[in-house]
């Protein structure tokens, strides 16, 4: 299992670098690099996961493993639309974020035996969780459309037309992106809002534990990007007004997790 630990971190890390390099100069073989050690590093991911799910009887979602699925759902979502759009632009800052989640867990994850079972269990507690974790995929895609938009745009201002303009799709194509992603991203993080709330009171017998420090930047989160679907429908928002807005409520997602998750305890599976 550390062989399939340590390689997928190598490929990732093959990956992050090449499509890095692939975006300061464009070349076939390095987009072929990226995506291939991309592919690669994924199944043996996906055969790492695998073998975790084998020893616990079901998948691990425990603190310890979730910021490797969350790389592992990542990578999924980057592909279909590296595929779709056949633009390797955004991963050059798709992937180190791929990387730097796989690089979080090996210290938990490397050496393991056998995999600890999730700390609760039930429908509600897996749906709560699988789409908090999509949602924060689907945040991490708003993310960098948003960053490579503000780019674009201040590139554009300048009337200076160089080295993002010859790498980035256009703008349109980047707000429509970061529109798509966030409010997917809200839409999930709602039903995962739902679905915790569900869990929590069968479980407990009340529908939010506030001490938990994972809840208060979860809310702030929710209120970001519902302010965001919200300004884009009602008040027409677009442009790098929605871009701020979605680099702001990602921010606030580094704090939910994993770095919460990490580094405070709680009875939530993102704080232990």
């Amino acid at each position: 299992m550390d062989t399939l630990l340590i390689l997928s971190a190598v490929l990732y890390t093959v990956s992050a670098v090449a499509y890095v390099l692939n975006f300061q100069k464009s070349s076939a073989s390095r987009g072929s690099i990226g995506t291939s050690s991309l592919l690669a590093g994924w199944v043996a991911q996906t055969f790492f996961l695998g073998l975790l799910t084998a020893l616990t009887g079901s998948v691990p979602l425990t603190k310890q493993v979730l910021p490797a699925i969350c790389a592992w759902l990542l990578v999924i979502v980057y592909l279909y639309l590296e595929l779709s759009s056949h633009d390797r632009s955004l991963g050059a800052l798709v992937i180190p974020i791929v990387w730097l989640l796989q690089l979080l867990s090996m210290p938990q994850l490397y050496g393991v035996e056998e995999a600890a079972a999730a700390p609760h269990s039930g429908g509600w507690f897996r749906l709560h969780v699988l789409a908090y974790l999509l949602a924060y995929a689907a945040f991490a895609i708003s993310f960098v459309s948003a960053v490579m938009y503000v780019m674009l745009l201040g590139e554009i201002q300048q009337k200076h037309l160089g080295f993002f303009y010859e790498r980035l799709p256009s703008l349109d194509v980047l707000d429509l992106l970061d529109s798509r992603a966030a409010t997917f991203g809200f839409t999930l993080l709602t039903a995962g809002v739902v679905s915790s709330t569900v869990w929590a009171y069968q479980e407990m017998d009340r529908a939010w534990v506030w001490a938990e420090p994972s809840v208060a930047p979860l809310l702030l989160t929710w209120v970001i990007y519902g302010g965001h679907v919200f300004a884009r429908a009602v008040s027409g928002w677009q442009g790098r007004r929605a871009a701020y807005l979605s680099i702001a409520g990602f921010t606030v997602v580094i704090l939910a997790f994993p770095v919460v998750g990490v580094f405070f305890s709680g009875q939530h599976p993102f704080g232990g």
